[in-house]
């Protein structure tokens, strides 16, 4: 046919279906319009189309658009020859080779141009799109992007990362199957074309019969997945293969010009480093996000080792029987994970045991992390141990890390454990025994290793029976329990607590003080102590407090326990001991042989106890 027989649409049309021997409903049905449509395209009643309907012949006959807009220029793009126009066997007979390179450059830059400003969130899709546009556009069946997830400069196995594949030809579906399974290829069993990416080296099957020996394994493969030709191109980025771009055909076999092989490596490297240019954004923001949770949890050790600063004792102090079987079973504990439940009266230092369980343990090098589970509300509890994310409830503006994700990798020690809502027990036993939960508010779950240890007050066991404590919890805790001595059944410890506590008291202010009397001690000794360490050490403190340098004033409290009504109170002995010393000195205060120097005290201090004591002289 004549270029002056195709001047009307109508020729062309008919031209095209002549090529190709089809009929005007298999024409219509190819480019999904009507039949009516095309009849009046061939008739004259439309003389002009639409540049989407010019592009849609273009991919699927392989014909010039500008021929079907314009009426002038080749009708065929060279080379590209359609499944059924072509036979299997058939490879290029009028000569032409594969793409027509005018056509093949508008694609890339259309294609360069999208990517300079395209959202990462966006280019799987936009990928998957100019694959299609690139396999219809040279009559490829499939078009692959294999990608390397190694190291730069390893390349020992690829993936399969964007694809394309004319799933409409029954040919393909073998392809198309095994693409969306994304096996693995390794350099073990596709040694040959490994080496020759490696190089650099693109790899040009034409017929898969007369492959060299070496690339066995690659004829078997395309016997299997019914492949005729193939072209495999290596690209690199930043000095390095990184992938692999392949495409194929089916039923047909093609020639791979150099002029193709050229312009689709540079298509690649297109595709390559903006998927490049994706995987750095993602471990920026991977390393980012890593950043802010290693900041979150930094300021929450911070948090925490300023309140750990803050507690009442440094040191384990005491040489009693007592105390060296409680240290037996720190020393016991401590290297391993298991719970520990320590029990014993208010006061009596479960903390300091708890924090040399710690120090004593592989957690040592981040802070003991601790809560006091009686001194939070039930509302605030939950927010606080599993933290919340924002929105959770009114006030919680921004997400917060909770002591158990604070806690990863360290001890979390909960005190007075026997004070925690039953209804966030099954919340607590489930981080205990699998490791996880989630924040107030969210969805997703949250693993965390912590070693737990908890103290309580309260006996347990009553609390069970009670309905106040779950039973599976208590065992889960009590696996093993420590039992930390009142101070009363530790009488032999006080010299020493008071040594301990004059010191860390008056080096605070500057004072320094004598040796506390031996008459002191035992009276100190003679006091029921209901509140343990923690009221002997604020009774150190106040006289810490009301002494001037040289002589410590110790004011007693009252005996406020009543498991001790057989024992006269500390008043009531410090009163009659110095009663007994007046007596003996004949009520006689200063000077030599009076009471103050019997005492050991000024006779002004004496004085004042005398009066705070209600001492006065018989008539």
């Amino acid at each position: 046919m004549k270029r002056s027989d195709l001047t009307r649409l109508n020729a062309r049309i008919e031209f095209i279906r002549e090529k190709h021997g089809i009929s005007k409903s298999e024409f219509a049905k190819r480019l999904e319009i009507s039949p009516a449509y095309v009849t009046a395209l061939e008739g004259g009643e439309k003389t002009r189309i639409s540049a989407q309907l010019a592009k849609l012949i273009q991919y699927e006959f392989g014909v010039e658009m500008r021929w079907m807009l314009e009426g002038y220029g080749e009708p065929f793009i060279p080379g590209i020859k359609t499944k059924s126009s072509v036979a299997e066997d058939d490879i290029g007979r009028d000569g032409a080779q594969p793409g027509d390179l005018s056509a093949f450059e508008r694609l890339l830059s259309e294609v360069s141009a999208t990517y300079i400003n395209l959202p990462i969130g966006q280019l799987k899709e936009v990928l998957r799109d100019d694959f299609r546009r690139l396999t219809q556009a040279l009559g490829f069946d499939s078009c692959v992007l294999y990608m390397s997830d190694e190291p730069p400069g390893s390349f020992t196995k690829i993936a399969p990362l964007v694809w394309f594949v004319d799933e409409k030809q029954e040919s393909n579906r073998l392809m198309s199957e095994w693409l969306k399974e994304k096996p693995t290829i390794d350099a073990k069993e596709f040694h040959y074309s490994f080496e020759k990416w490696k190089q650099g080296e693109y790899i040009p099957f034409v017929e898969f019969d007369h492959c060299p020996e070496e690339a066995f394994r690659e004829k078997l493969h395309s016997q299997e997945l019914g492949l005729q030709s193939c072209l495999s191109i290596p690209l690199s980025f930043a000095g390095n293969i990184s992938g692999i771009i392949a495409v194929a055909t089916f039923p047909v076999r093609r020639e791979w010009p150099e002029e193709l092989i050229s312009r689709l490596r540079l298509l690649g490297e297109v595709f390559i480093n903006a998927l490049m240019r994706k995987k750095s954004e993602e471990e920026l923001q991977e390393a980012l996000s890593e950043i802010r949770e290693l900041k979150e949890r930094f300021e929450a050790d911070y948090l925490y080792l300023k309140e750990e600063m803050k507690e009442e004792y440094k040191g384990v102090v005491g040489k009693s029987s007592g105390l060296r079987d409680l240290l037996v079973k720190v020393r016991q504990v401590a290297p391993t994970n298991a719970n520990v439940l320590i029990l014993g009266e208010t006061g009596t230092g479960k903390g300091l045991v708890a924090r040399a369980i710690h120090d004593s343990s592989s957690r040592r090098d981040r802070p003991l992390v601790q809560v006091n589970c009686a001194a939070l509300a039930p509302t605030v509890i939950e927010s606080e141990l599993f933290g919340h994310e924002k929105g959770a409830f009114t006030g919680a503006t921004t997400r917060r890390f909770g002591r158990f994700e604070a806690a990863r990798g360290t001890t979390l020690f909960l005190d007075e454990i026997g004070d925690f809502p039953l209804e966030l027990q099954p919340k607590l036993l489930r981080v205990l025994e699998e490791g996880e939960f989630e924040r107030v508010g969210g969805n997703s779950t949250i693993h965390t290793d912590i070693r737990l240890i908890a103290a309580t007050s309260k006996d347990l066991e009553k609390e069970v029976q009670a309905g106040r404590f779950r039973s599976d919890l208590w065992y889960r805790l009590n696996i093993f329990p420590i039992f930390v001595p009142p101070l009363r059944e530790r009488l032999g410890d006080i010299p020493l607590f008071v040594e301990y506590f004059i010191e860390k008291y008056g080096s605070g202010g500057g004072k320094k003080f004598q040796n506390v009397p031996v008459e002191t001690i035992e009276l100190l000794k003679s006091y029921s102590w209901p509140g343990n360490i923690r009221e002997l050490s604020n009774v150190i403190e106040r006289a810490v407090i009301e002494s001037n340098r040289g002589r410590l004033s110790i004011e007693l409290p009252r005996n406020r326990n009543p498991g001790f009504k057989d024992r006269m109170t500390l008043r009531d002995i410090e009163r009659g001991s110095i009663i007994r010393v007046l007596e003996r000195t004949r009520w006689k205060i200063k000077g030599p042989d009076g009471a103050a120097q019997y005492l050991d005290i000024p006779p002004e201090t004496l004085r004042s106890r005398m009066k705070k004591l209600d001492i006065k002289r018989p008539d």
